[in-house]
């Protein structure tokens, strides 16, 4: 009798942090209840059954927000992970566990994220319509073991040894300036001529105002004289089209604009800043049908994309 109402409070609880979790997910009760298939009030019952076991409040409720208090964004991250791996774990015993299914929790570079990710997840969903998922965009490198994540696209060098990483394609960084600025201070022949250029740097890849050439087949780091440093990549671009100097852009945001003509391209035979692409995600004997499923999916986009 004891073991069963053990068994049975267990199973509560496990029940109420996946619910937890989907309603930080979605950020609302309404929407967490839909993407579960319950009702808003049984959703707002298994937070608040969680809540009370707990004896601290895991929600800031207010009329127009929902947000994790400090303690439930740190049980959240924890959370999220055991939910996940439960899951996991059902979906490799379920006889369609090669069917991509259930919530899948991404992250991934805000440069890339609000043009490419964007369209790349929305290609997936309509492909694989039982599965959701939570993109998070972000400047800094989230920690996606300790925060819940399934896997997170990055730009550049590997760190982390925890992660398993698949290359998913590689992008150039170029150098572009306004056709006005390049009409009043000239284009600069050689990297050693930037020196006498206001540049727009972007510090979270050049905090020592250094960029990267390739000159006469040797790599070469030339300093700059920065007009202004910004933390994050979409103001050079922005910056740059609005004529206040020369700036070091990711191909893919600029490649439009140059096109069109609302942006020059400089230096190009000297060009040598290459990074590439990772998707990353952490170590496990079963990796998740919709993860397996979305690593393929990104692979294809990026390719089509390039080839395109």
């Amino acid at each position: 009798m004891f073991v069963n109402a053990t068994l049975t409070v267990a199973m509560d609880t496990l029940e109420c942090m996946r619910v937890y979790a989907r309603v930080v997910d979605a950020g609302s009760f309404s929407e967490a209840a839909r993407r579960l298939g319950i009702s808003k009030a049984l959703a707002s019952k298994y937070v608040g059954q969680l809540e009370q076991r707990l004896g601290v409040s895991l929600l800031n409720r207010t009329t127009r927000k929902l947000t994790p208090t400090e303690l439930g964004t740190a049980y959240y991250a924890r959370c999220a992970r055991i939910v996940g791996e439960i899951e996991e774990l059902e979906g490799s015993l379920h006889a369609d566990h090669t069917t991509p299914r259930g919530h899948l929790r991404i992250a991934g570079p805000r440069i890339l994220g609000e043009d490419t990710l964007v369209a790349c997840v929305r290609a997936f969903l309509e492909q694989h319509p039982a599965v959701t998922v939570d993109l998070v965009l972000e400047e800094r490198t989230v920690d996606i073991v300790a925060e819940g994540f399934d896997l997170a696209v990055r730009i550049g060098e590997l760190a982390d040894s925890r992660l398993i990483a698949r290359r998913i394609t590689w992008y150039r960084y170029v150098l572009c300036a306004s056709p006005d600025y390049v009409a009043s201070a000239g284009a600069p022949a050689t990297p050693e001529a930037l020196a006498g250029h206001a540049c727009i740097v972007n510090s979270t890849i050049s905090p020592t105002n250094q960029w990267q050439f390739m000159v006469d087949g040797k790599r070469r780091y030339v300093g700059v004289r920065p007009r202004i440093r910004v933390n994050c990549a979409h103001p050079v671009r922005a910056l740059a089209l609005a004529g206040y100097g020369i700036g070091l852009c990711l191909l893919p945001t600029v490649r439009e604009d140059i096109a069109a003509g609302r942006l020059v391209r400089l230096l190009e035979p000297f060009e040598g800043y290459d990074r590439v692409v990772y998707a990353v995600h952490p170590h496990s004997r079963h990796v998740a049908a919709k993860v397996r499923a979305f690593l393929d999916h990104l692979v294809d986009h990026f390719r089509a994309a390039a080839d395109g």
